[in-house]
């Protein structure tokens, strides 16, 4: 048995037997509070960083005028939504993902405080739902009227995708073609609102203090496929610090510590501030703000640089190509590169479907450390 089919395996059994349980716990409402919208958005940092933004046209809306609005999110990006996002919500039920899904305990208490709520409207925007989880809290909540996005099937199977289909009053249908998920999201609330929004990329409140004259470095990955090697990051770190002679933070995780002091070894002492683990998200999207410019992989940092328009290089092997990357060309001071493979394969047309396909493997280590300097030194010279 392969790796892939053993995960495919344990994920049926979680399927299975969530699908049983939960309806021992989630009753069905007679009555509902009037005025009252559950909004659902569980996914990872950078997603809450291209949907973030409705909330507050959501909050304004003719439509949900007065309306007492509760989000679900993930407890990865609590600090950053008390931080910017708390004006606009009501209430806030927190959720942590893995243990939502494997722990039946921690499971039925939240499945319990969601049906509880009786809300006349919940709404989860996502476009690659999950039965196990957005699907699922849509389920628990028993909505006079719950709203969803038709989707695709990417992330399950279509027999339990039909199945949630069925715990929604209303499904859109948003453009299959791949689009950058900013404009998903956008697309879906002006159905919602029968409104046109006049917003075009993510942004956040967030005040630029007096620029700090360093170079931000976020190495670390959600996945080894999308981890370009550290050897490559001090590399380019070293070459830009012999000719710009900035100062180099480098931040991300706690887990990725360990990245960092091999950065800091191998530039010359003094240079390197390793502060993984030590900022908030709060905390590192004014440290982004205010920084000359970012380097990184695909993660949340990425995002958060765009939506502070702080210029970034981000390095990419390529999946999901145009969906969260890369943003729309009227953000000049965002770059992405990718592995040379993979843009050949993207534009071969026959090609395209694999290499942008979520299992396609193309090597980030094809990106040379020259092409990713060649990028953050025409951003460094056009600032």
């Amino acid at each position: 048995m392969s790796i892939k089919q053993y995960f495919r395996i344990r994920h049926l059994f979680h399927l299975l037997k969530n699908l049983l349980l939960d309806k021992f716990v989630i009753k069905s409402h007679q009555n509902f509070k009037e005025k009252t919208l559950l909004l659902i958005k569980t996914e990872a940092i950078g997603d809450y960083i291209l949907y973030r933004n409705f909330i507050e046209v959501v909050k304004k809306s003719h439509r949900f005028a007065g309306y007492r609005l509760v989000l679900i999110g993930n407890e990865l990006w609590k600090d950053m939504a008390l931080a910017y996002d708390a004006k606009f919500i009501d209430e806030f039920i927190w959720i942590k993902r893995n243990a939502f899904v494997k722990d039946w305990t921690y499971r039925k208490q939240i499945l319990q405080q969601v049906n509880q709520l009786q809300v006349e409207f919940a709404i989860q925007a996502n476009y690659s739902r999950e039965f196990l989880i957005g699907d699922s809290l849509i389920n628990a909540s028993q909505a006079k009227y719950s709203i969803g996005s038709k989707g695709d099937r990417l992330n399950e199977w279509p027999i339990f995708k039909a199945i949630a289909d069925d715990w929604y009053s209303t499904l859109l249908t948003v453009n299959d073609a791949v689009v950058f998920e900013f404009d998903k999201n956008k697309v879906f609330f002006e159905a919602v609102l029968n409104a046109s929004i006049d917003l075009h990329l993510p942004s956040f409140p967030v005040l630029k203090t007096q620029e700090t004259r360093e170079i931000i470095c976020f190495p670390g990955a959600g996945e080894a496929i999308k981890q370009w090697p550290i050897s490559n990051f001090a590399a380019l770190l070293l070459q830009l610090y012999q000719q710009y002679q900035l100062p180099i933070r480098v931040c991300g995780a706690a887990k990725e510590f360990e990245m960092g002091e091999q950065i800091k070894k191998a530039l010359p002492a003094g240079t390197v501030s390793n502060d993984c683990g030590k900022t908030s998200l709060p905390e590192l999207c004014e440290a982004i703000a205010s920084a000359s410019i970012l380097i990184t992989n695909d993660s949340s940092a990425f995002h958060i640089a765009a939506a502070v328009k702080t210029p970034v290089v981000c390095v990419l092997m390529g999946r999901h190509y145009g969906r969260f990357a890369p943003y729309p060309a009227t953000a000049n001071w965002i770059k992405t590169i990718y592995p040379t493979q993979f843009l050949k394969l993207l534009h071969h047309q026959q090609l395209e479907v694999k290499a942008t396909d979520f299992d396609a493997v193309v090597s980030i280590n094809e990106i040379t450390v020259e092409a990713v300097f060649e990028q953050v030194n025409a951003l460094l010279v056009k600032a």
